[in-house]
Protein backbone atom coordinates (compact mmCIF):
# COMPACT_ATOMS: atom_id res chain seq x y z
CA UNK A 1 0.00 0.00 0.00
CA UNK A 2 2.89 2.50 0.80
CA UNK A 3 4.46 1.85 -2.72
CA UNK A 4 1.19 2.86 -4.21
CA UNK A 5 0.51 6.03 -2.23
CA UNK A 6 4.36 6.80 -3.03
CA UNK A 7 3.94 6.12 -6.92
CA UNK A 8 0.73 8.10 -6.61
CA UNK A 9 2.18 11.05 -4.98
CA UNK A 10 5.33 11.13 -7.43
CA UNK A 11 2.85 11.21 -10.28
CA UNK A 12 1.08 13.59 -9.17
CA UNK A 13 3.73 16.49 -7.90
CA UNK A 14 4.95 15.56 -11.50
CA UNK A 15 2.05 16.89 -13.39
CA UNK A 16 1.91 19.41 -11.00
CA UNK A 17 5.41 20.65 -11.95
CA UNK A 18 4.45 20.02 -15.50
CA UNK A 19 1.64 22.02 -15.23
CA UNK A 20 3.28 25.41 -13.95
CA UNK A 21 5.61 25.12 -16.91
CA UNK A 22 4.67 26.47 -19.77
CA UNK A 23 6.60 27.78 -23.10
CA UNK A 24 6.25 29.44 -26.53
CA UNK A 25 5.85 26.59 -28.05
CA UNK A 26 2.52 26.03 -26.47
CA UNK A 27 1.36 29.26 -28.64
CA UNK A 28 2.54 28.13 -32.19
CA UNK A 29 1.20 24.73 -31.45
CA UNK A 30 -2.53 26.77 -31.52
CA UNK A 31 -1.88 27.37 -34.60
CA UNK A 32 -0.90 24.29 -35.93
CA UNK A 33 -3.80 23.11 -34.43
CA UNK A 34 -6.31 24.81 -36.67
CA UNK A 35 -4.03 23.78 -39.71
CA UNK A 36 -4.74 20.42 -38.60
CA UNK A 37 -8.33 20.68 -38.06
CA UNK A 38 -8.58 22.03 -41.34
CA UNK A 39 -6.53 19.95 -43.14
CA UNK A 40 -8.12 16.49 -41.06
CA UNK A 41 -11.91 17.81 -42.65
CA UNK A 42 -9.57 18.20 -46.09
CA UNK A 43 -8.40 14.39 -46.08
CA UNK A 44 -11.39 12.90 -43.86
CA UNK A 45 -11.45 9.92 -45.85
CA UNK A 46 -7.98 9.33 -46.00
CA UNK A 47 -7.77 9.72 -41.94
CA UNK A 48 -10.42 6.91 -41.09
CA UNK A 49 -8.42 4.62 -42.42
CA UNK A 50 -5.72 5.17 -39.95
CA UNK A 51 -8.03 5.50 -37.45
CA UNK A 52 -5.38 3.26 -35.43
CA UNK A 53 -3.13 6.44 -35.71
CA UNK A 54 -3.74 9.83 -33.77
CA UNK A 55 -4.48 12.75 -36.19
CA UNK A 56 -3.45 15.72 -33.99
CA UNK A 57 -0.38 18.02 -34.03
CA UNK A 58 3.07 17.01 -34.23
CA UNK A 59 5.10 17.80 -31.65
CA UNK A 60 8.73 17.18 -31.52
CA UNK A 61 10.07 16.79 -27.90
CA UNK A 62 12.45 18.79 -25.87
CA UNK A 63 14.22 16.41 -24.51
CA UNK A 64 14.35 13.12 -26.62
CA UNK A 65 14.73 12.97 -30.09
CA UNK A 66 11.47 12.13 -31.41
CA UNK A 67 8.25 13.33 -32.40
CA UNK A 68 4.82 12.53 -32.08
CA UNK A 69 1.40 13.40 -32.84
CA UNK A 70 -0.74 15.08 -30.36
CA UNK A 71 -4.52 15.52 -29.81
CA UNK A 72 -6.16 17.77 -28.78
CA UNK A 73 -7.03 18.16 -24.90
CA UNK A 74 -3.24 16.62 -24.08
CA UNK A 75 -0.06 17.83 -23.41
CA UNK A 76 3.40 16.58 -24.02
CA UNK A 77 6.41 17.90 -21.17
CA UNK A 78 9.93 17.14 -20.14
CA UNK A 79 9.47 15.21 -17.48
CA UNK A 80 13.00 14.68 -16.09
CA UNK A 81 16.15 13.78 -18.56
CA UNK A 82 15.12 11.56 -21.13
CA UNK A 83 12.22 11.42 -20.06
CA UNK A 84 8.77 12.90 -20.87
CA UNK A 85 5.10 13.37 -19.96
CA UNK A 86 1.89 12.75 -22.11
CA UNK A 87 -0.82 13.68 -20.38
CA UNK A 88 -4.39 14.75 -20.50
CA UNK A 89 -5.57 18.54 -19.95
CA UNK A 90 -8.68 17.60 -18.55
CA UNK A 91 -8.03 14.75 -16.18
CA UNK A 92 -4.14 15.03 -14.24
CA UNK A 93 -4.68 11.31 -13.47
CA UNK A 94 -4.42 10.17 -17.30
CA UNK A 95 -0.62 10.46 -18.89
CA UNK A 96 1.77 8.48 -20.58
CA UNK A 97 5.31 8.36 -19.45
CA UNK A 98 7.59 8.14 -22.79
CA UNK A 99 11.25 6.85 -22.68
CA UNK A 100 13.06 6.15 -26.22
CA UNK A 101 16.24 4.59 -26.92
CA UNK A 102 18.78 4.03 -30.23
CA UNK A 103 17.37 1.08 -30.38
CA UNK A 104 21.03 -0.27 -31.48
CA UNK A 105 22.38 0.44 -28.45
CA UNK A 106 20.02 -0.86 -25.87
CA UNK A 107 18.75 -4.60 -25.19
CA UNK A 108 15.35 -4.20 -24.83
CA UNK A 109 14.60 -7.59 -22.78
CA UNK A 110 16.49 -5.14 -19.89
CA UNK A 111 14.25 -2.46 -20.96
CA UNK A 112 11.36 -4.95 -20.47
CA UNK A 113 12.27 -6.35 -17.32
CA UNK A 114 12.48 -2.48 -16.22
CA UNK A 115 8.86 -1.56 -17.58
CA UNK A 116 7.59 -5.03 -15.75
CA UNK A 117 9.09 -4.38 -12.09
CA UNK A 118 7.80 -0.75 -12.50
CA UNK A 119 4.05 -1.75 -13.68
CA UNK A 120 4.28 -4.12 -10.70
CA UNK A 121 5.25 -1.46 -8.08
CA UNK A 122 1.84 0.04 -8.89
CA UNK A 123 -0.22 -2.79 -7.93
CA UNK A 124 0.27 -3.66 -4.08
CA UNK A 125 -0.38 -7.17 -5.17
CA UNK A 126 2.30 -6.96 -7.71
CA UNK A 127 -0.20 -8.42 -10.16
CA UNK A 128 0.68 -8.00 -14.09
CA UNK A 129 -1.20 -9.35 -16.81
CA UNK A 130 -0.17 -9.51 -20.18
CA UNK A 131 -2.86 -7.45 -22.42
CA UNK A 132 -4.12 -9.50 -25.38
CA UNK A 133 -7.01 -6.64 -26.30
CA UNK A 134 -5.08 -5.46 -29.65
CA UNK A 135 -7.27 -1.73 -29.77
CA UNK A 136 -5.10 -1.12 -26.77
CA UNK A 137 -1.60 -2.02 -28.40
CA UNK A 138 0.51 -0.06 -30.35
CA UNK A 139 0.26 -1.18 -33.70
CA UNK A 140 1.99 -0.38 -37.30
CA UNK A 141 3.89 -0.32 -40.16
CA UNK A 142 6.84 0.12 -38.47
CA UNK A 143 6.07 -1.13 -34.93
CA UNK A 144 7.77 -4.13 -34.07
CA UNK A 145 8.22 -6.99 -31.00
CA UNK A 146 5.34 -4.98 -28.99
CA UNK A 147 5.62 -6.52 -25.21
CA UNK A 148 2.06 -4.99 -23.65
CA UNK A 149 1.01 -5.28 -19.52
CA UNK A 150 -1.23 -3.88 -17.61
CA UNK A 151 -1.73 -4.08 -13.80
CA UNK A 152 -5.62 -3.14 -11.77
CA UNK A 153 -4.73 -0.59 -9.26
CA UNK A 154 -6.77 -1.24 -6.09
CA UNK A 155 -8.80 2.11 -6.74
CA UNK A 156 -10.07 0.70 -9.70
CA UNK A 157 -7.67 2.83 -11.87
CA UNK A 158 -4.95 0.65 -14.65
CA UNK A 159 -1.82 1.17 -15.43
CA UNK A 160 -0.18 -0.21 -18.49
CA UNK A 161 3.49 -0.77 -19.63
CA UNK A 162 4.75 -0.87 -23.38
CA UNK A 163 7.92 -1.66 -25.26
CA UNK A 164 8.38 -1.85 -28.70
CA UNK A 165 10.88 -0.84 -31.51
CA UNK A 166 9.84 1.75 -33.91
CA UNK A 167 11.65 3.79 -36.87
CA UNK A 168 14.96 3.40 -35.27
CA UNK A 169 14.08 3.61 -31.82
CA UNK A 170 13.27 1.21 -28.28
CA UNK A 171 10.12 2.58 -26.95
CA UNK A 172 9.34 2.53 -23.83
CA UNK A 173 5.90 3.71 -22.67
CA UNK A 174 4.08 3.99 -19.02
CA UNK A 175 0.78 4.68 -19.03
CA UNK A 176 -1.99 5.47 -16.07
CA UNK A 177 -5.62 5.54 -17.07
CA UNK A 178 -8.76 5.59 -14.67
CA UNK A 179 -11.55 3.38 -15.46
CA UNK A 180 -13.98 5.52 -15.60
CA UNK A 181 -13.55 7.64 -18.87
CA UNK A 182 -10.45 5.74 -19.69
CA UNK A 183 -8.29 7.14 -22.41
CA UNK A 184 -6.17 4.50 -23.09
CA UNK A 185 -7.07 3.98 -26.57
CA UNK A 186 -5.96 7.68 -27.19
CA UNK A 187 -2.60 7.28 -25.52
CA UNK A 188 -2.16 4.45 -27.87
CA UNK A 189 -3.21 6.07 -31.13
CA UNK A 190 -0.77 9.11 -30.26
CA UNK A 191 2.23 6.32 -29.62
CA UNK A 192 1.65 5.05 -32.74
CA UNK A 193 2.51 7.97 -34.06
CA UNK A 194 6.20 8.41 -32.45
CA UNK A 195 8.82 8.90 -35.15
CA UNK A 196 12.78 9.67 -34.88
CA UNK A 197 13.67 13.06 -35.53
Amino acid sequence: MKKVISTLSVLLLTLLIAACGSSEKETSNDDQVTDSKNNSEANGSEEKENSSEATGTSVDSDNQEYSISVLDGYELTAEEPNKDLLFNKENEEQSMRIEVYNASEVNMADVTNELVETVKASNSEGNVTEITDNSIVPSGKQIEDVKSYKAEIPDGNNVYGYTFLQDGLGVKLTVFDTAESPAIEDFIKMANTIKIN
